[in-house]
């Protein structure tokens, strides 16, 4: 599973202590500045705590080379690059020794059928002079990647779903084949994803306040049972 412990200064996060289980979906719901962001970078080993402790199956991820980290923690983002060089060249930053074989699965994993139109197939060349991918291509090769690492545990930022409304069903399908098995903490944009989730984190001025699941977070009356109604129009 995954631990963390913080306990920073006013400005930041201030008090979180949260361990989460192997397999389990956690939603992080807040309003904006609440500390949803700063907690996944934390727990992705992107940012690194002045106080407290982020560990990894018992291992503080503080301790871990960024290889062995990624093979353990992705934080999948809206930002998607799309580096110079071929498509195999793209998706091997994450599986140096990956087969053509296993770069195909990955991409047919995540509905990218779109390389197989391509006049060199792996071997093309992306960007200026080359192909250039559209957004949801970017994203298709950037969650390529993700399956090519093979983490146990992602950290999503939702926004990563909201494309334009021609491309988000494919989206939505090929984060779904990149979530299925593995340990998902979502920054939820949307309630409903609350809703899914095993279990909810509700933080507010840099505190987790409420922890449960939706229904018992509802029947508590506390925050989450008033951004509920309020999204419902009760």
């Amino acid at each position: 599973g995954v631990r963390y412990a913080y306990d920073g200064g006013p400005d930041v996060l201030r008090g979180v202590d949260l361990t989460v289980r192997p397999g389990e979906r956690l939603a992080i719901v807040g309003p904006s500045g609440a500390g949803k962001t700063t907690l996944g970078r934390l727990l992705a080993g992107v940012d690194a705590p002045r106080t407290g402790t982020v560990t990894v199956g018992g291992v503080p991820v503080a301790a871990l080379d960024p290889v062995r980290l990624r093979e353990r923690v992705v934080l999948v983002t809206q930002e998607h690059h799309v580096f110079l060089g071929t498509v195999r060249d793209n998706l091997r930053i994450a599986a140096p020794s990956a087969t053509d074989a296993e770069l195909r699965a990955a991409l047919a994993t995540v509905g990218a059928d779109w390389i197989d139109d391509l006049p060199d197939g792996l071997g093309a060349d992306l960007g200026p002079g080359g192909h250039r991918p559209d957004g949801a291509q970017a994203q298709q090769l950037a969650l390529a990647r993700v399956v090519l690492a093979d983490p146990h545990t992602l950290i999503l930022d939702e926004a990563t779903a909201l494309l334009d409304p021609r491309t988000a069903r494919h989206t939505e399908r090929a984060l779904a084949a990149v979530l299925d098995g593995r340990t998902v903490i979502a920054i939820a944009h949307r309630l409903q994803t609350a809703h899914d989730a095993d279990r909810v984190a509700v933080m507010q001025d840099g505190r987790l306040t409420e922890l449960g699941t939706h229904h018992d977070l509802v029947a508590a009356g506390g925050t989450y049972a008033e951004l509920w109604r309020s999204w419902h129009g009760e």
